[in-house]
């Protein structure tokens, strides 16, 4: 009987669980840093992001229609053997996801001008900005999240 209520228990927590899968937490933007174009490719798209057509070879555009008239939208530049992720989203668990799983390896913060800027291990910097969604929502915000890898991390071929 524990047992079958264990293995209940487990099968729920993972049904309630998938809701955050196709979201971005730290352990998914530092393999993105530290994996070229090809790699970051393919595991966007077992996230369940679509690609957008690019003009260029460097750069990766996804989206994501979430439930709720939400989307994501990530980018992902490469500049030389360095990776620049950009995320627009709407959605605020996107943003509780990026603050909660950084949290342990935070090394620094500080805001200037209504910009946030994170200083984290094995990652570099992430830069969080908040705006009014236009047209005016009092519910939802835009949250913009740049992580810029420091200049010692670089992505592996």
């Amino acid at each position: 009987m524990k047992s079958l209520l264990l293995l209940l228990g487990l099968c729920l927590s993972s049904i309630l669980c998938k809701a955050q899968q196709n979201l971005l937490s730290y352990d998914d933007l530092v393999y993105l840093i530290n994996n070229n174009l090809q790699k970051a490719d393919d595991f966007m798209q077992s996230k369940g992001y679509t690609l957008l057509k690019s003009k260029k070879a460097t750069n990766l555009k996804y989206h994501m229609a979430l439930p709720g008239n939400s989307s994501t939208d990530v980018e992902l530049r490469a500049d030389g053997r360095r990776l620049y992720i950009y995320i627009a989203t709407d959605e605020l668990q996107q943003l509780n996801l990026v603050n909660n799983s950084i949290a342990p390896y935070l090394l620094g913060a500080e805001e200037t001008s209504g910009v946030v800027n994170y200083k984290v291990k094995d990652l570099g910097n992430i830069y969080i900005m908040v705006t009014d969604k236009v047209p005016f929502n009092p519910i939802k915000k835009d949250y913009d999240i740049r992580i810029v890898s420091d200049r010692n991390i670089t992505a592996y071929n």
